[in-house]
């Protein structure tokens, strides 16, 4: 068959660099390849190599077919992480907040560790601020969470603010002044200043950001690492990725490149707030996490991405992504929607060494990333991982990893892991890489378990999806005795993550920070807060509306509050949805193609946690937005519970959505008809001895891509793909379905029902 190749979908990693490339039909291939950090574009065009040659083409003449490449990384991370970002920026805020993101707030100092160092004091530490305090300067401003000003801009200390800035090297200004979210005049004024004071100093106008354009978010901390962030990171990431299109220009393609968002759109890296895309190398799973569950029919899916430095879950309840409103970017809290994504520095790569004086296992969180382990001479790694764990248990083919491309030294890793492990443990070498293996496992299991339970949810109700790299290696292991509905392994596992890039819209997602009121539900009886509000409301309105609803009781001013907040969240509505098409009108995209979606994040009055719900309506009334309530209430009881609600207090929004959507060709769903349980001759390999729980067994190998759909196959075995392993332990089963997702099973249960249901379609 020819393909025309149309969609390359990248996720770069910290360890590797997956491709998964889309032909005119929706038929897909994938490659993956070695992440160069050093210039990331050579890792991506070796993995987009790997994936193209299994259609007989070169990167040449697949380049040329190109229309779109949509990339995911670490571009922007690193940035923060080496703090190598645009440092020369300056900052002009309120008065009185020029120490805001040096103060930052408490949880900057330990969300990011391990559950076990949080307890320690000892252990927390603010992450090291971007920005130098000089760097800021305070004018005198002040507008209310209303809107109102009270105090007018002191126009000239912006001018002094600007002048001063400049001579202390800045050659881009921040503008972040309080509750400009709600009323952004003084910001606009102020930089209409900075503009012209830079250029009567500099003879041109500098970059001037403001945090209302940025992220319009009531809070200013997140608001303005957000801005900060953008400036930092972002901006100059903008380069990176035009190198990126120059590299595969340079191939003859003239497809643009596009970046994945943290909540699974695709931008141009022209797009103004690219700071949404800062921390999407996770999104792309989640993305796919989703689709997965939509296949398969699965209202609730968790996705587990073993990588070679981290271990991430993604939760995927009520058929939709976990929106979280705040977004942690390495320990800075910023006011950025993301996918909710549980991380943890667990991987394939990570280290394994003896505490000197407990004399305890310790692995992780460092990680050998992209280096592989002691096995690969050429990472020139001294320290033993988990992937030289697993060659020394012969899950791992030494002259098979990436399909051969690397070879790995299987006696040079016993040598070296028994001298530091196992003989520091004093047990056999085998059995030190077994337990080092079952304890990155354990806590793995440990997270997954907790970040489920801790939404109020039982394993039981979610299926799983192991993917990445290291997941078909580990899942045995890290879902042992936690009772999912089912647990998959696509054999698009070792690149689901840009498997999900390439499953992504186009789209643009606008937000708001709101503080609009709705009281109870007819069907329930005002109470407390809402009782306050609904007689307060009455007492401000003018006499004769005031005494005609007075008269209607409260079913009357109710009907008038739920009337008055619809109008109010239409009109933001409509304004946010301008601010979409502008950004279309700007790519040079078909915006009268594009389809928009409404959503609110909503609490109960006097509540602290809101939740993003879906509006079914693009123009709403006051029933709409009864239904929305409704909505949210049911969404409340199956995240948190039931007996949690306060619907008697009524309603608060606190931010008004809108994201448009320009659809793309899809990769193409596979199904294939069911062959026989008995695997075909062609796909057998060999025996290999493998280690399990304290025994070695005979264990039959098999070329994952030489099975068929409808294949049984028995543990102990190897399912063995260039990017991937499958290990079935002696106590399971694995049943390859029409669309070549492996199921792991234990031997004494039947095929999941999720899988029969699907079948049955």
């Amino acid at each position: 068959m020819e393909h025309k190749p149309i969609i390359l979908a990248i996720d770069t990693g910290g360890t590797m660099s997956d491709t998964v490339v889309v032909d005119e039909n929706g038929y897909f291939t994938i490659g993956k390849a070695q992440t160069t950090p050093e210039n990331e574009a050579i890792g991506i065009i070796n993995s987009f190599r790997d994936a193209v040659r299994k259609w007989n083409m070169s990167v040449e003449e697949a380049a040329k077919t190109l229309e779109v490449i949509i990339y995911t990384g670490t571009i922007m991370l690193n940035r923060i992480l080496t703090r190598t970002g645009f440092s020369n920026i300056g900052i002009i805020t309120t008065a009185g907040h020029e120490d805001a993101i040096y103060l930052g707030r408490g949880r900057q100092s330990w969300i990011t560790l391990p559950y076990a160092e949080r307890l320690h004091a000892i252990s927390h530490f603010h992450p090291e601020p971007l920005i130098p305090k000089n760097m800021v300067i305070g004018v005198r401003e002040r507008i209310l969470v209303t809107g109102k000003v009270m105090i007018p801009l002191y126009e000239h200390e912006v001018e002094e603010a600007t002048r001063e800035l400049i001579k202390r090297g800045a050659r881009a200004i921040i503008i972040s002044f309080l509750h400009s979210w709600k009323n952004p005049e003084h910001e606009l004024k102020a930089a209409e200043i900075v503009r012209k004071v830079s250029k009567s100093i500099l003879g041109y106008e500098i970059p001037v950001y403001m945090s209302h354009r940025i992220s319009p978010i009531l809070g200013e901390l997140g608001r303005l690492n957000a801005v900060v962030i953008q400036v930092y990171a972002a901006e100059p990431s903008r380069d990176q990725l035009r190198s990126l299109q120059e590299s595969f220009n340079k191939l003859d393609s003239k497809a643009p490149v596009y970046v994945l968002t943290n909540y699974g759109t695709m931008v141009p890296i022209t797009y103004e707030k690219l700071v949404h895309a800062v921390n999407s190398g996770p999104t792309g799973g989640a993305n796919a996490t989703k689709w997965f569950g939509d296949v398969y029919g699965i209202d609730y899916v968790v996705g587990t991405d073993v990588g070679g430095t981290s271990f991430d879950v993604a939760m995927i309840i009520a058929r939709s992504p976990v929106i979280q409103p705040i977004t942690i970017v390495e320990r800075f809290q910023t006011a950025v929607p993301s996918v909710l994504v549980e991380s943890i520095g667990a991987g394939t790569g990570s280290y394994i060494r003896v505490d000197p004086i407990t004399k305890a296992l310790r692995v992780g969180p460092q990680s050998a990333g992209y280096r592989i382990g002691v096995s690969w001479r050429e990472g020139n790694v001294d320290i033993v991982t988990i992937n030289d764990a697993m060659v020394i248990l012969g899950y791992i083919n030494p002259d098979y990893f990436l399909g051969g491309s690397i070879k790995l030294d299987r006696k040079r890793a016993i040598e070296i892991f028994e001298d530091q492990v196992a003989k520091k443990l004093n047990v056999d070498v085998y059995d030190a890489a077994w337990g080092s293996y079952a304890y990155v496992c354990d806590g793995m299991r440990l997270h997954l378990e907790a970040t489920i339970l801790g939404r109020g949810f039982s394993p039981s109700l979610f299926g799983l999806v192991s993917y990445g790299g290291g997941g078909p290696l580990m899942v045995a292991k890290y879902t042992e005795d936690l009772e999912f509905a089912g647990v998959a392994v696509p054999e698009t596992a070792p690149a689901f993550s840009a498997y999900g890039a390439a499953l992504a819209d186009f789209g643009a997602r606008h937000e708001i920070s709101t503080e609009i009121y709705i009281p109870p539900l007819p069907e329930v009886e005002p109470r407390g807060i809402a009782t306050d509000i609904l007689m307060n409301t009455l007492a401000l309105l003018d006499p004769k509306l005031r005494e005609e609803l007075g008269a209607k009781g409260i079913g009357g001013l109710r009907d008038f509050l739920y009337n008055a907040a619809a109008r109010e969240l239409n009109n933001i509505w409509s304004k946010l949805k301008e601010e979409i098409i502008e950004e279309f009108k700007e790519a040079a995209l078909d915006f009268s193609k594009a389809n928009f979606r409404y959503g609110v994040r909503m609490l109960y009055a006097g509540m602290l946690d809101d939740i993003e719900v879906g509006s079914p309506y693009q123009v709403i009334d006051s029933s709409g937005l009864m239904e929305i309530a409704r909505k949210f209430d049911d969404l409340f009881a199956k995240i948190y519970a039931l007996g949690a609600r306060s619907r008697e207090f009524g309603y608060t929004i606190t931010r008004a959505i809108v994201t448009g959507y320009l659809s793309t060709i899809k990769p193409k769903l596979i199904e294939e008809k069911e062959s026989s349980k008995e695997p075909p001759s062609e796909a057998y390999k060999a025996e290999r001895d493998m280690y399990w729980d304290g025994k070695w067994y005979k264990a039959i190998t098999f070329e994952m891509g030489r099975l068929k759909s409808g294949n049984i196959i028995e543990g102990p075995a190897i399912i063995e793909a260039p990017a991937t392993t499958f290990v079935i332990p002696p106590n399971y089963y694995t049943y390859l379905d029409r669309h070549r997702v492996f199921w792991l099973v234990k031997k004494d249960r039947e095929i999941p029902e999720i899988v029969k249901r699907s079948e049955r379609k």
